[in-house]
């Protein structure tokens, strides 16, 4: 009795553990796959137990420092060895490694052990707070030097300037404070976002309709950069979403497809279902994102290497509104090869 409810409970365990943990044999193949490595990599237990870890495990390290190679070849564990984890929904996520071997009592290898911690949240804040240091010290400086400057001038040579003078101060400064009333509204709304402080209604709603209005109201901006924009969709039953927020998401997704093409071309917006999620796909034939954005495209007040606009919290935002659904949102794009988009939300009753 005792021996049959061991595996049970060791199963319990491993699925308690507050990271990714996967056991492999000798010869490098999944023997265990805990509920975080599911989450972590897209692929289930029963997916992954079996397969090569080459084919599920997916990081920057792994053609040239492999830390399990490392294990074998010097049989020496590995600790804290961060990477980039690319699961198999193309999301780059920052990771911290271990890994060890594996003796049964006699003390005789029989395989190995690698624990994947999600440290994401860890690396965001900590790239957040220093895009946000740069943003205040540069692109809110700019308004704000503007306007002291024209003030400090008007008050110095009121008497002697024209009124016309004046008043293409005036406009000056009220540009200035727009643009800085702007900055931190957009932000203001990120942080509602970030804090979850944004309410989520669930409803009943229909993607294929709200998609095609939306489509609809961007023919006009898109017509003027020779751009088609079409859906592709398949029979979607109505699912609970916030169909304000969503409209919010693939406005914004759109919105960046029209406005970062650089010559004619073709953005279609599909949807299909899962048996567990209704994904909703955006793809364009536009200048894709540098391999050095990837990683940190949704990230607040990251400013894109083909950017010199924004501040990046639209895709954060983007990315607060789907996790809030419980679903996922990545990108999968190359230099000159367009990009695609991908967010799945889970179906619920």
């Amino acid at each position: 009795m005792a021996d049959n409810k061991t595996p049970h409970f060791r199963n319990l365990i491993l699925d308690s553990i507050p990271v990714a943990m996967v056991t492999m044999d000798a010869d490098f193949t999944i023997t265990s796959f805990n509920n975080l490595a599911e989450h972590l990599t897209g692929f289930s237990a029963t997916e992954a137990i079996g397969k090569p870890c080459c084919e599920i495990l997916h990081s920057s390290k792994c053609d040239s420092e492999c830390p399990l190679q490392t294990v074998q070849e010097y049989g020496q564990s590995t600790t804290g060895l961060e990477a980039e984890f690319i699961n198999r929904f193309h999301e780059h996520i920052p990771v911290r490694i271990g890994t060890a071997a594996v003796e049964n009592d006699d003390g005789c290898f029989i395989g190995y052990l690698e624990v994947i911690e999600d440290i994401s949240r860890e690396k965001s804040l900590e790239r957040e707070k220093n895009n946000f240091q740069f943003m205040v010290a540069h692109d809110m400086k700019s308004p704000l030097i503007a306007i002291q400057g024209l003030i400090r001038r008007i008050r110095e040579h009121h008497e002697e300037m024209s009124a016309e003078k004046r008043e293409q101060y005036f406009r000056i400064i009220s540009e200035a404070g727009e643009q800085l009333e702007a900055q931190v509204m957009e932000f203001l709304e990120y942080s509602r976002q970030a804090t979850h402080k944004v309410k989520i209604n669930l409803e009943h709603g229909d993607l294929p309709e709200i998609i095609d209005t939306i489509i609809l109201r961007h023919q006009a901006q898109a017509a003027e950069k020779k751009l088609t924009i079409r859906s592709e969709h398949d029979s979607i039953p109505s699912v609970k979403i916030d169909s304000k927020q969503l409209q919010r998401v693939f406005e914004n997704l759109l919105d960046n497809s029209i406005k970062f093409a650089h010559r004619p071309g073709e953005i279609l917006i599909s949807t299909r279902e899962t048996d567990k999620e209704v994904i909703i796909q955006v793809k364009d034939s536009g200048p894709g994102i540098s391999v050095d954005d990837l990683p940190y495209l949704f990230d607040a007040f990251h400013q894109s290497q083909s950017s010199s606009t924004g501040h990046g919290l639209g895709l954060a935002a983007v990315k607060a509104i789907v996790q809030e659904h419980g679903g996922r949102v990545a990108v999968k794009s190359d230099p000159d090869k367009g990009s695609v988009f991908t967010v799945r939300l889970p179906k619920t009753e």
